[in-house]
């Protein structure tokens, strides 16, 4: 199976899950950092959803699936073990133009939850279509052990001197060149040991004076605080 890669902005958007056993409470978590209004429909869940909606985390409605539940939502998982259910909420789904996803049957589904993992706005993701979730799984397990959490203050890094170069007009100018050499140096090594006066150093000898580097590798800092808090 062919399928167009997308990555969606699902912020405020509502997600209902359909199911509440562990497969369900592991898209709960997927679509909680993505900042997804969540709605969970199922008759029992399991102690994470139950926490959660608890929490004020996620809506969780106490019953078993009717037409009619899909109405307004974004994304919708079907996580029940019953192929019933699943084949009312697939025709539901088509009728109203709704993406769903089936846990266990691929060519049911409208789209497909790649294997994945993040560092912050760094995201990699591993599919086969289907084929085999297994080997899926295994190559993101490989990445992550060779994407370590440097690389999500990387991306916030160069997101950061984007945005100072948008702002610049000077900048904008030599933007290409500017990128090339932050991706060719010893930027990422420098974030990996934590050498942040070497760092300071290194964007100074890159970005134009206009920019305060000070303030980028202090915005990293905090992030990297944020992020281990």
């Amino acid at each position: 199976m062919s399928l167009y890669p997308v990555n969606l902005d699902i912020r405020n958007q509502l997600c209902l899950v359909i199911g509440g056993g562990d497969v369900a409470s592991r898209k709960v978590e997927s679509l909680l950092s993505c900042g997804a209004v969540i709605r969970v429909v199922s008759p029992e869940a399991g102690e994470r959803i139950v926490e959660l909606a608890h929490a004020g985390l996620l809506e969780w409605q106490q019953r078993t699936y009717v037409v009619g539940d899909l109405q307004g939502a974004k994304l919708v998982f079907a996580a029940t073990d019953s192929r019933e259910v699943q084949r009312q909420i697939v025709a539901e789904a088509n009728d109203a133009g709704i993406l769903v996803n089936v846990i266990t049957s691929p060519d049911a589904c409208t789209f497909q939850v790649p294997a994945s993992f993040r560092r912050g706005d760094f995201l990699i993701t591993v599919a086969t279509g289907g084929g085999s979730p297994a080997l899926a799984a295994r190559i993101r397990k490989d990445l992550e052990a060779i994407y370590g959490p440097e690389y999500g203050l990387f991306v916030g890094l160069m997101a950061d001197v984007r945005k100072k170069i948008v702002d610049s007009s000077d900048a904008q100018k030599e933007h290409k060149r500017i990128f090339e050499k932050l991706l060719d140096g010893d930027i990422l090594e420098c974030i990996r040991r934590q050498e942040w006066s070497k760092l300071t150093s290194l964007l100074e000898n890159i970005l134009p004076s206009t920019i305060d580097v000070s303030s980028l590798v202090k915005g990293m800092q905090n992030r990297r605080i944020e992020k281990v808090v």
